[in-house]
This record gives structure tokens, sequence and C-alpha cells, in this order.
């Protein structure tokens, strides 16, 4: 018996990788082939002004994951992205929103707790811009 065991990428692997890419065309399409509700997360609360974050600017204090085999967790953790995010669950106190997202940072692969900083920063590689992401996703970004 034959299982397809193909592990997906890091969604800051995919990024990176797309931002690495030459041409905008390319850096969309790359964003395409690795299609998922995670990585239009990301670039969405990353990229859509409309989208206003509530933590503050920076890092807060975490110790990096150390664990193995966690390259998946922020596709799973993705979806509770909106606990951060103003409108998203206004019955959270300041300090209990920051200690989920320590906790969330504290379960992702390191890359990918330092792409969801940027994110929340509004602060993505150079070359992942509005252009690039509407172009892999038409209408994910609204606010042009």
């Amino acid at each position: 018996m034959s299982f397809n065991m193909a592990r997906k990428l890091p969604i800051s692997t995919i990024i990176e990788n797309a931002a690495n890419l030459k041409k905008i065309e390319e850096r969309a399409a790359y964003l395409q082939q690795h299609d998922s509700t995670a990585l239009q997360t990301v670039l969405k609360f990353a990229l859509d002004s409309t989208i206003k974050w509530a933590l503050p600017e920076g890092a807060p204090p975490y110790k990096p994951c150390e664990a193995l085999d966690i390259e998946g967790m922020l596709y799973s953790e993705a979806r509770r992205l909106y606990l951060f995010v103003e409108g998203g669950n206004d019955g959270l106190t300041k300090f209990r929103r920051e200690m989920l997202f320590i906790n969330m940072l504290e379960s992702l692969n390191p890359k990918d707790a330092e792409l969801i900083i940027a994110a929340k920063d509004k602060k993505l590689p150079k070359g992942i811009t509005k252009k690039v992401v509407n172009l892999a996703f038409p209408r994910l970004i609204e606010d042009e």
C-alpha cells in the first residue's frame, strides 16, 4: 500500500521562495501553485489595510519552538489569526490576546513565527506585494 506522504512546505518558505523569483508573474504563479487557505489568510492579514492588528508592534517575548516536525502547524493555526485583529474577538482582554499570540508563536516553526510577527507589522519580504497577491488570488485584497 502506498500513501502520498508529500509534505507541505512551511508558509514562510513558500512566501520566501516566491519573493526570490524575478518576475511578478512568476511570484504569483508560485503562490498559486502552493495555494492553501492558510497561505491566503496570512497574505490577506499582512497586506489588507482594512485589517488592523490589535497587538503592539514588534516581536513579543516568546521562546522559539524547538520541536521537530512542526513545519505544517501554521496551516492549522492560521484560522485563529482573527483573534489578534480588531473586531475579531473584542471579548478578549489585551493581556489574554497577547498571551494567546505568544502561545501560538511558540507552537510554530520558528520561521513561520517570524513570518506572523512580520505580517502583524505589515512587513512581508520585498517582492510580495498587493499586486503579486491579487494576480495570484484575484480580489483577495480589496483595499487598493
